[in-house]
């Protein structure tokens, strides 16, 4: 890679104080210019994957937090017409609404199923492994509503622990609620 530093001249003259310029052979700057847009991919790429992981947890993590809401739904939705009355609806309007109110019902009754069948096999993994005081802090958290504070108090651990551990549980369950993604077997 043959470079030449041009000294200041007319062509440079309005540039700013110190910038030199600096003269490359085309298929040296081609070369240069591949090289960068690589590694923009490849950084681009990274962060991507980083995002997705994030989103995995985060969307795990809400979900979890909707958990105890999901389920008032499941057992409270007004989905028949005998339990409300649909004053100043048309019996279409009513027949739209209560359609709607069983789809949602029915939604989340299979998004809860499949949670608990994913929260049953973490019980069973923390149970076999002796490691059930995990789970029982990842239940205080998520089912009853405790803090962390309030969690390492109950559970007499560091402050810090119950976190931890509700982590590591929202990781292992974000595969098996969403699947793993084809890039993690390579």
């Amino acid at each position: 890679m043959a470079t030449e530093i041009k000294p200041e001249n007319e062509e440079t003259a309005g540039a700013p104080e110190g910038e030199q310029w600096v003269a490359l052979p085309t298929a040296d700057f081609e070369q240069m210019i591949q090289k960068a847009a690589r590694a923009a991919v490849a950084e681009y790429k990274k962060q991507e994957e980083k995002d997705r992981k994030q989103n995995k947890y985060h969307n795990t993590f809400m979900l979890m937090k909707c958990y105890r809401d999901a389920a008032f739904h499941i057992e409270n939705a007004i989905s028949d017409g005998e339990q409300l009355e649909l004053a100043g609806m048309t019996d279409e309007q009513q027949r739209t609404y209560l359609e709607s109110i069983r789809r949602s019902r029915f939604k989340t009754l299979i998004m809860t199923a499949h949670i608990d069948k994913a929260v049953e096999e973490i019980e069973r993994r923390r149970k076999a492994a002796d490691r059930e005081v995990e789970y029982k802090a990842f239940e205080m958290y998520f089912m009853q509503g405790m803090d962390y504070a309030k969690i390492a108090e109950e559970l007499d651990t560091g402050n810090s622990t119950p976190r931890r551990w509700i982590t590591a549980i929202i990781n292992e369950l974000s595969v098996l609620l969403w699947g793993m993604d084809e890039d993690k077997i390579r």
